[in-house]
C-alpha cells in the first residue's frame, strides 16, 4: 500500500490543491453532521402542545414551551404569548412563521455552497493534472535516449491517472454530501412547516 507522500509525488502538482479541497470538504461534512444533529429545530412537546391548544389552554401551552430549548419551541412560545394577550392576530402568526422558516434556510444550508464548489472544481484540477501528465508522455517521445523515454512515459501516464482518480475521489463524496444535506435540510423545513401550521389550525 503506497503512502500518502508517495501518492502525492506520483500525482504531480495537482495533488496539493486536491489535498486542500479534500480536507476542506471533509471538515464541512463533519461540521454539518454535528450541527444538524445537535441543533434542536423541532419541538419535542408537539403532541402535548396540540392537546393543550385543542383545549384552548394557551397559558398551559406557553408554560410547556418555556421548558423547550428547540428553535421552533422558542418561536412558538413567543407567538402564543402574544396571541394569548391579544397583541398579535392569526395573520401575524402566519407572517411570523413564514419569516422564521425563511431565516432557518441559511442555517440549514451553511457551507453547502463550498461543498458544491469543491465538487465542481476538484475534477477540473484532476483534469489539469491529467493534461500535465500527458504532456510528459509526449515529451518522452522527443527524448533521444530510449531508456529516458520509457521512464518519462511511465511517469507521465502514472501522473495523469493518479491526478484524474484523485480529482474524482475528492469530488464524489463532496457532491453526495451536498445533496444529502440539501435533502436533510428540506425535510427539516417541511416537518417544521407542517407542525407550526398544525398549531395555527388548532388554535383557530
Amino acid at each position: 500500500m503506497e503512502s500518502m507522500f508517495e501518492l502525492m509525488q506520483k500525482g504531480g502538482l495537482a495533488m496539493y490543491p486536491l489535498l486542500f479541497l479534500s480536507i476542506l470538504s471533509w471538515a464541512i461534512i463533519v461540521e454539518r453532521l454535528i450541527n444538524m444533529r445537535s441543533f434542536g429545530y423541532s419541538s419535542k412537546h408537539f403532541k402535548d402542545l396540540k392537546l393543550l391548544l385543542a383545549g384552548k389552554d394557551i397559558d398551559g401551552a406557553v408554560k410547556l414551551l418555556s421548558t423547550d430549548n428547540s428553535h421552533m419551541g422558542r418561536v412558538l412560545k413567543d407567538m402564543l404569548e402574544g396571541y394569548g394577550k391579544g397583541r398579535i392576530t392569526k395573520e401575524d402568526l402566519l407572517r411570523t412563521i413564514d419569516l422564521e422558516l425563511s431565516l432557518l434556510v441559511p442555517k440549514l444550508e451553511k457551507n453547502l455552497p463550498l461543498l458544491s464548489t469543491v465538487a465542481s472544481v476538484a475534477p477540473l484540477i484532476g483534469l489539469f493534472g491529467t493534461i500535465t501528465g500527458l504532456i510528459k508522455v509526449f515529451s518522452a517521445f522527443a527524448t533521444a535516449n530510449p531508456e529516458q523515454a520509457m521512464a518519462l512515459l511511465s511517469k507521465g501516464i502514472s501522473e495523469a491517472l493518479v491526478a484524474a482518480a484523485t480529482g474524482l475521489a475528492v469530488a464524489i463524496p463532496a457532491l453526495v454530501a451536498y445533496w444529502l444535506f440539501r435533502i436533510w435540510g428540506n425535510s427539516i423545513l417541511n416537518r417544521l412547516e407542517e407542525e407550526v401550521f398544525e398549531v395555527i389550525r388548532v388554535i383557530s
